[in-house]
Parts: C-alpha cells; sequence; structure tokens
C-alpha cells in the first residue's frame, strides 16, 4: 500500500529548490512516467514529493546562440514541432520511438534523461548531437557534457539539492543529416534491444564525411559514443569497406550484457548491421 506523502508544487525554481534542500527522501514529478510506477509497486516510497510541472520556464525551447530545451519540454512536443523537423528530423524521429503517444504526451526531456536507462532514447540521440545539460541547486549552476551526466544504470551525477534544468544543443547540428535506429521485438512501445544514434556531415558532391557521431544505446552501462569509429569515418570517403570497418570498430567499443532480452553476442551483431544500414540510408538520401 502507498504510504503517504507530503506534495508541494511550486511555481518558481527557487521555491522548488528552498523544498529540495530543506526535505528528506524528496522526489521530484515531472511527467511522472516512471516516478508513479515505481510508487505504485513500492519500489520507492517519497516522503516529499515536488511537482515542477508549474514551473513555466521548464517547459519551452527556443533557440539562441544554441538550442535550449526546458526539462519539462515534453516527448510529444518535440516529436510533433515544425520547427524541429525543418532543423534536426533526427530528433523528432528518436521522440516518436518512444512509448505510446498517451507517454510521450506526459514524458518529459528531462525525466528521460535523470532516469538514466541505458537505452533511453531521448538519451541516446542528444548524446550523439554532444548535448550539455544544466543544473542548478541553491550553491549555482553547473553546465556538463551529457556523457559526463551518466554514471551507470538509472544513476546520474544529479546530488541532493540539485535539479536538471535545460538540455543544450549546439546550432552546428543543423547542418549534419541522420537518423535514428531501434531494434526490438515490436514497432512501437518497447524497449529497444539496441539503439544507434547517426549524424553524417558529408560533402554532397565528393561524399567526404566531414565529420561523424555515433551514440549507442542498450549496450553499455549508459548509453555511449562510439569515439572511435567516429574517427575511423571522419574525414573520409564513405566506401562500403570503411563503412563495415566502422560498423565493426562500433561494436568492438561497447560492453553489452546478455539477459532475457538478447545475448551480447547478438547486441554486438546487431550494433554492426544498424550502423551499416544506417550510414548507406543516410548516403543514399
Amino acid at each position: 500500500m502507498m504510504k503517504n506523502f507530503e506534495y508541494v508544487r511550486p511555481t518558481n525554481l527557487d521555491d522548488a529548490l528552498a523544498v529540495l534542500e530543506e526535505k528528506e527522501n524528496v522526489f521530484l514529478l515531472a511527467g511522472g512516467t516512471d516516478l508513479l510506477v515505481r510508487m505504485k509497486y513500492d519500489l520507492i516510497k517519497p516522503s516529499c514529493i515536488i511537482d515542477l510541472k508549474n514551473i513555466s520556464s521548464l517547459r519551452t525551447f527556443e533557440k539562441r546562440e544554441t538550442w535550449v530545451f526546458g526539462a519539462l519540454t515534453s516527448i510529444r512536443h518535440i516529436e510533433i514541432s515544425e520547427a524541429l523537423r525543418d532543423k534536426m528530423p533526427f530528433l523528432c524521429q528518436a521522440a516518436s520511438s518512444l512509448g505510446s503517444v498517451q507517454i510521450r504526451n506526459r514524458g518529459t526531456l528531462g525525466g528521460n534523461l535523470c532516469n538514466a536507462s541505458p537505452a533511453a532514447d531521448m538519451a541516446t540521440m542528444l548524446l550523439a548531437m554532444d548535448s550539455k545539460v544544466k543544473t542548478v541547486s541553491r550553491n549555482g549552476d553547473k553546465v556538463v557534457p551529457l556523457e559526463d551526466f551518466f554514471t551507470g544504470p538509472n544513476n546520474t551525477i544529479l546530488n541532493k539539492g540539485e535539479i536538471l534544468t535545460e538540455i543544450i544543443v549546439p546550432e552546428d547540428i543543423e547542418r549534419f543529416e541522420g537518423l535514428y535506429l531501434k531494434f526490438g521485438p515490436r514497432k512501437a512501445m518497447d524497449i529497444g534491444i539496441v539503439n544507434v544514434a547517426l549524424l553524417l556531415d558529408v560533402d554532397s558532391k565528393t561524399k567526404i564525411c566531414r565529420s561523424a557521431r555515433i551514440a549507442l544505446g542498450a549496450v553499455a552501462p549508459t548509453p555511449i559514443r562510439a569515439k572511435q569509429a567516429e574517427a575511423l569515418l571522419s574525414g573520409k570517403n564513405l566506401a562500403p569497406g570503411l563503412i563495415s570497418e566502422a560498423a565493426e570498430t562500433a561494436s568492438s567499443e561497447t560492453n553489452p550484457i546478455s539477459d532475457f532480452r538478447a545475448s551480447a553476442d547478438y547486441r554486438r551483431e546487431l550494433v554492426k548491421a544498424l550502423i551499416k544500414k544506417g550510414i548507406t540510408s543516410v548516403l543514399n538520401r
């Protein structure tokens, strides 16, 4: 049976931070798609819940010198945004692969990152996009690369008293072509056995790859960048042999587990196949 807890719904970040510092055993409520399930099954027993949904500054995104997304931006908002579909359609594609429409309506970008699942769809794509995250506390703000935010399955660098407030995406992401590939037993409403976010900046005439970014999900304790494979592709003509070599290299950079969903060896083979498929698909556009 769910135990009683205190419920606080601040309208600004300062009030939220004050409660977060003052109370013990506090959990933050964004979309609730993970938190409420964990509460229902007694996996967590909060003494206090801070509902962030009334803090309007966390629910918007805009282009400044960079693209800045409030942590409470809904996954659905990203999926259907015409502005984002024009500038970074691969982010919209990743959003559309997450759960059901109902989950995407409720789920938030910050929540997907803070949940820190190794198979998180948005985390994998945002990692390929060289994103950073901003956290705030009563002691000040800090901005860190997204790849440094995750410390392990369902764990992040967030300390007591800190809130993730923004996800920052560099403007140069707009020059990339890319896609998001997710392999699982179902086409929708499933966790990927392997997820691949692939971004390429390719000269359309020479087919020389100026820059490559590859992020992988569900193949390590956290989403990871395949940096050796990226380096192999950058500055070269994307010939079939090089694509195969990059796929092999990316696979070797993983550290997957074997579980009821797939073996580690199967995941490594999937990485190879999906990267070959992804690069070829981008080049054929």
